[in-house]
């Protein structure tokens, strides 16, 4: 169903680039993941299919403007200016993650200049000013496509504090009991240094841009946002609408 007032386009199969490290949100290994079926439903309103394309994030708009998708997923409006961004659609809660007791005062941001810092790819990005200010100063601050990678050398004993969205770090760490690697986990403190940050989707057409914001609109209305976060993420209910919690 084609919703009215919009420029037609036909109905397709769409592929849409997701981060390779992403689980729940996203997960390559069966295509799976919250963003994954929250786009899927939207754009299923206005007839198309999707076909999750999985990549590292700094490679998503590259895959995007080349034409190789159609539409590329969990952007900031820094990292899309030639793009149509969708309305928000999900928040990711990102935390530093620390061992155990290990700084019983705390830490600051502008700690996160002195420490061993492995972060998500972009992050840099979307994590605010103050932030990108004090990693930039840092000469031992690093960021991973694999975000398995972070929690390795969290454990390795090769960074004090790793910055991940929670979810994904408590994905990883199930993921890192079931390899063989040898890192032995540790129990740790999230420290919450951070906002919510708010994602979009960026779209080539301006037409399908509109359609997906259209089903967004729609399944958030009729409930099924609500369903489908509550099968992946129990304890988290997305916000009704726009780039605030």
């Amino acid at each position: 169903m084609l919703f009215l007032g919009l420029r037609p386009v036909q109905a397709a199969e769409l592929r849409i680039a997701f981060a390779l490290s992403v689980a729940p949100f996203a997960d390559p290994r069966d295509g799976t993941g919250l963003e994954i079926d929250i786009i899927r439903a939207a754009l299923q309103a206005a007839g198309h299919t999707i076909r999750p394309a999985f990549m590292p994030s700094a490679r998503k708009m590259v895959a995007l403007r080349s034409g190789e998708v159609e539409a590329a997923a969990t952007l900031s409006p820094q990292d899309a200016p030639d793009a149509c961004l969708s309305e928000v659609y999900i928040h990711y809660q990102d935390y530093a993650i620390t061992a155990k007791g290990r700084y019983p005062k705390g830490i600051k941001l502008a700690d996160l200049a002195l420490l061993r810092v492995v972060a998500y790819q972009l992050a840099s990005h979307h994590l605010g000013p103050e932030y990108a200010a004090a990693v930039k100063a840092n000469p031992r601050y690093q960021e991973q496509a694999d975000q398995l990678s972070q929690l390795r050398m969290l454990f390795g004993g090769q960074a004090d504090v790793i910055v991940a969205e929670r979810h994904i770090y408590e994905y990883q760490l199930k993921r890192l009991a079931a390899s063989r690697f040898t890192e032995q986990p540790f129990a740790v403190d999230y420290v919450p240094l951070f906002k919510p940050v708010a994602y979009r989707v960026a779209f080539k057409n301006q037409a399908l841009c509109e359609q997906f914001n259209a089903g967004l609109a729609r399944i958030r209305r009729e409930g099924v946002l609500d369903r489908i976060t509550a099968a992946y993420l129990p304890v988290i209910k997305l916000p009704p609408s726009g780039d605030k919690p």
